[in-house]
């Protein structure tokens, strides 16, 4: 087939104990023939009635055998073949007239037998060697030419038509066996990053590839995702495979034709271009319309497969496999790399869409505890401080000590309040998008400013940005994390944030008159990386939307956080 499906890496029991039972039940018939048949025992040499009955008893051993034990080697089945074969030429050549011996049938059990237990080449061997025996035993009792003719003829052809049947019948089994492995890598408790390092990981395994590229592409987000895996020999589990989300300019690369479901393509002089639709039907070479260039963003390889994929309105893609073993048959191949991806995407999609729901359910029930921290506890602390703090102005004169340690515990109450409405806001979801961040990050800065007292104002001249939906969020979750840092360390009584476009990125800066950083000067990201500086969680979702973070520092007089994110990143342009 070329792709790694085994069809004889092992001896099927239930088929061995199935032949074993066929095997005995023929010996023993052909042994009845023989007794009661008076014309037959006439008309058959001596030798007959010492194969038979020893066969009948290797028959009935092995039959007891392959029930005692629950494996069968493959030399024992090699020689329980050779043994079927012999019986079935040396009772054969007892019948004078072979054209018309009823023990012809034990030839097709043989022939049977190499069908069940291997496949089309082996039982096309075995009938060639029937046929070579049938030469001897004509050669021997100088049979009619005619009648050879027939029986080798018949023998060659009941060889080939039931050993493509059998290798056919073995190929399609073993095709669903590899599906229903592929799907129940599927598992929605592993979660998404599991489940398709897996899958890639067992198509590499399959077609025997260097380097598998699965490319995703997300309509209502528009963001195009690729992940990639590479062939490992470690015993130590498979490395996760890698998501890198890409430009949204570089999906053309990806794609090819939209005519073309799947294909195969082998670099020499001029690419060599197997190409089918969504049919299975091959399709004309002018229209599987590929260059190098394209190719190029594969790296090096000398044969790539492609199979194309469909999740209704929400996904599509392609997966992308360097270097597979495909064979002379590269169509049959195809489609079923076609069928094998149309029963596995769904089941992949499943558990994306589950990790979706589950991600949903986690943020409403981050805002449900928020708005319950808000209502109550928040309320309740609040009250307790004012509480507190009129005992202790009630006491001022009269139990000086006592008003000292109440002042202590309504600055506790006080700082646990602003505690919890920062954990509050770090848990509401921020579903923004290019159209509401702006907006957004204006409420940000105000409610800043009304709950912690510190002058804040935010600037910009844009009405929305040029971000995916993903990146807008990020950026919403920044400014939300910088102006809690600001509160909790800086000591800054004013804050001006600014948001605009310049210079095909979009920028978002955070300026305080506080402390500072403990450091002085300009460092980078890749600075802070080095030195481990700068707000850490910050850093991580600057870097997840490929963006460039920038601090200036002047200790004691204030510091400056810059974002950059660059259009460019997402295809914008």
């Amino acid at each position: 087939m070329g792709y790694r499906i085994d069809t004889n890496s092992s001896i099927d029991p239930r088929a061995e104990r199935a032949l074993a039972l066929a095997r005995a039940s023929i010996a023993v018939t052909a042994l009845f023939a023989l007794a009661v048949s008076r014309s037959l025992a006439d008309a058959t040499t001596g030798l007959a009635y010492v194969v038979l009955p020893a066969y009948v008893v290797i028959a009935l051993v092995t039959l007891i055998r392959v029930q005692v034990k629950r494996h069968t080697s493959t030399s024992h089945a090699i020689a329980m073949h050779v043994v079927d074969l012999g019986v079935a030429a040396a009772v054969t050549a007892t019948t004078p007239s072979t054209a018309s011996s009823p023990f012809f049938v034990l030839f097709l059990f043989t022939l049977l037998s190499a069908a069940f237990h291997w496949g089309f080449v082996e039982t096309v061997l075995t009938a060639g060697a029937a046929v070579l025996l049938l030469f001897v035993n004509a050669i021997v009792s100088s049979a009619e030419p005619g009648q050879l003719v027939m029986r080798s003829s018949f023998m060659l052809m009941s060889g080939v038509l039931t050993g493509y049947l059998a290798q056919s019948e073995k190929t399609l089994r073993t095709e669903a066996m590899v599906i229903a492995s592929f799907v129940s890598q599927a598992d929605a408790r592993a979660g998404l990053k599991k489940t398709l390092t897996a899958v890639l990981h067992a198509a590499l395994e399959l077609f025997d590839a260097q380097r598998a590229v699965l490319v995703i592409h997300e309509t209502s987000s528009d963001n195009v995702f690729q992940w990639e895996a590479t062939r490992s020999g470690a015993d130590n589990g498979l490395p996760i495979a890698k998501c890198t989300q890409l430009a949204g300019d570089q999906l053309a690369t990806f794609m090819f034709s939209p005519a073309i479901a799947a294909s195969h393509i082998v670099r020499r002089r001029r690419l060599d271009i197997v190409a089918l639709d969504f049919q299975g039907n091959r399709l004309p070479a002018a229209s599987a319309v590929c260059d190098e260039q394209r190719l190029a963003a594969f790296g090096p390889f000398g044969k790539l497969m492609t199979v194309g994929m469909e999740f209704g309105d929400e996904w599509s893609g392609r997966l992308f496999l360097t270097d597979p073993v495909v064979g002379f048959n590269r169509v049959s191949v195809l489609k079923f790399a076609q069928r094998l991806v149309r029963q596995v995407a769904p089941a992949v999609h499943n558990v994306f869409l589950m990790h979706r729901l589950r991600t949903t359910a986690a943020a409403l029930e981050r805002a449900r505890l928020a708005r319950e921290l808000h209502d109550g506890v928040i309320q309740t602390v609040t009250g307790v401080e004012m509480h507190v703090a009129a005992l202790s102005h009630s006491l001022a004169e009269t139990w000086p000590p006592v008003v000292k340690e109440l002042t202590r515990l309504q600055g506790i109450l006080r700082q646990e309040v602003v505690n919890l409405r920062d954990q509050m806001y770090l848990m509401r979801p921020v579903d923004v998008g290019p159209d509401q961040l702006v907006s957004a990050l204006d409420e940000f800065v105000q409610r800043f400013q009304r709950e912690t007292g510190i002058t804040a104002r935010f600037v910009s001249q844009l009405e929305r940005v040029a971000l995916p939906p993903r990146a807008c969020r990020e950026v919403a979750q920044i400014l939300s994390e910088a102006l809690i840092n600001v509160r909790r360390h800086s000591g800054a009584r004013n804050v001006f944030v600014r948001l605009d476009s310049e210079d095909r990125a979009c920028r978002l800066s955070i300026d305080d008159d506080g402390c500072g950083f403990p450091f002085a000067g300009r460092l980078t990201q890749a600075d802070l990386e080095r030195a481990r500086k700068g707000p850490s969680i910050i850093r991580e979702r600057v870097r997840l939307i490929g963006g460039e973070l920038t601090i200036q520092s002047d200790p004691g007089h204030g510091a400056r956080l810059e974002i950059a994110v660059p259009l460019s990143h997402y295809g914008v342009q």
